[in-house]
């Protein structure tokens, strides 16, 4: 007597995206910050990524939002700036703290510098813009932005940066 095998037909049913996220208009706040990668591991991400820029040569760009207020009014500002932060940027970027509760970092990935205008201009525009709509004028003024391209573009001496990382200690270390 031969053994059969019986197939059935698959079972209908629902199948979600793998990588499917909420839609942004029902998230909170709450869920917000949990997009938010905390200092130690966005440190190590931005350490990953310098490695794979200077490796690869293909570039990306490190934006830095600093509030430079005293007594936790930084943080609070910067909580409101993550809200739009989250919103704002793709899937492959990543946002975390660049350093605890006073600067917001976020890694803007696979990033192609060509074209009419600069990526990195238009990338301070457009975050400039909506944190002026959002949070208002006063509190976004207080945000000071800095954007800065990796892998790292030298002056011909080999010893001047051209971008405006000498705020930033992390930047200013050759990662090896």
């Amino acid at each position: 007597m031969a053994n059969s095998l019986r197939i059935s037909p698959p079972r209908q049913r629902e199948i979600q995206p793998k990588f499917s996220r909420p839609n942004s208009a029902r998230r909170s706040s709450g869920e917000h910050n949990k997009e938010v990668l905390a200092e130690n591991v966005f440190q190590s991400m931005l350490a990953l990524e310098r490695r794979r820029a200077d490796r690869s040569g293909k570039p990306f760009i490190l934006m830095l939002l600093d509030a430079n207020l005293e007594n936790g009014a930084a943080e609070e500002i910067l909580m409101g700036a993550v809200n739009i932060v989250v919103t704002s940027k793709r899937e492959t970027d990543m946002a975390g703290w660049y350093k605890q509760g006073a600067i917001l970092g976020i890694i803007f990935t696979e990033v192609s510098l060509e074209g009419e205008f600069p990526v990195m201009e238009i990338l301070r525009l457009k975050f400039e813009t909506s944190f002026v709509k959002h949070l208002g004028l006063d509190r976004a003024g207080k945000i000071a932005i800095s954007v800065h391209l990796f892998p790292e573009q030298w002056e011909k001496t080999g010893t001047d940066w051209v971008d405006d990382s000498s705020d930033y200690a992390v930047l200013n270390k050759k990662v090896s």
